[in-house]
């Protein structure tokens, strides 16, 4: 009996996808700075705002704090004084 498969790669569509948004990206970053708008942009969890080629520091972005990976359903937690 011959295996189906239920899941296929479809690079070409991805791709198209991919380059897709990169060009609409540049082409509206490209159409604000001609109509002289702040463009906002997030670089290693710091927000920048652009304008009129000067760029400013808005806020860091704060990740949640991580939750250990050992915990499972049932477990009994000691607490510590």
């Amino acid at each position: 009996m011959a295996t189906v498969k239920i899941f296929r790669k479809d690079t070409k569509q991805t791709k198209s996808l991919i380059k897709a948004g990169k060009e609409s990206s540049n082409a509206a970053i490209r159409q604000s700075k001609a109509l002289k708008l702040p463009i906002s942009f997030i670089e290693n969890d710091i927000i920048y705002v652009e304008e009129n080629n000067e760029i400013k520091i808005i806020s860091h972005i704060v990740r949640p704090l991580t939750q250990p990976n050992n915990l499972k359903k049932g477990i009994i937690l000691k607490r510590v004084k």
